[in-house]
């Protein structure tokens, strides 16, 4: 069975990016432009793990990250965290989103798709 992913980035060129990505690495793979798109997309399908952009219109994602974390079906599917911000605001940022859960913190312009793919693996536990 193919793991499941749900990649909510409001940027459509690295939201496709992504999603190209993963399914190259045989992943089934949901997709969200927002926050709210994203909680309605886990009522649909629970993925194994969700990457998710902090900075999106209507709500960002440590707020979406704070209304999934309500619901106890959410609650124990992983979270990686992508930011374009700058280390100032992560630090900021980090203590809240590690006290929510998250698995782990990744600055887009710092980290190549394949390292994206293999930080999923390495916590879903997937065989490289």
């Amino acid at each position: 069975m193919k793991p499941k992913i749900l990649i909510i980035e409001d940027d459509l060129t690295l939201q496709e990016m992504y999603c190209e990505k993963f399914e190259m690495c045989k992943f089934l793979v949901y997709q969200a432009s927002t926050g709210k798109e994203g909680l309605e997309k886990l009522k649909i399908d629970i993925p194994d793990i969700i990457l998710l952009d902090i900075m999106m219109p209507e709500m960002n994602g440590l707020e979406m990250l704070k209304e999934m974390k309500k619901n106890k079906v959410f609650r124990e599917i992983p979270v990686i965290l992508l930011t374009n911000l700058g280390e100032k605001k992560i630090d900021m940022d980090t203590e809240l989103s590690f006290a929510l859960g998250v698995k782990d913190y990744l600055i887009k312009t710092k980290h190549t798709p394949d390292e994206i793919v293999e930080k999923v693996k390495k916590i879903l536990k997937i065989k490289v």
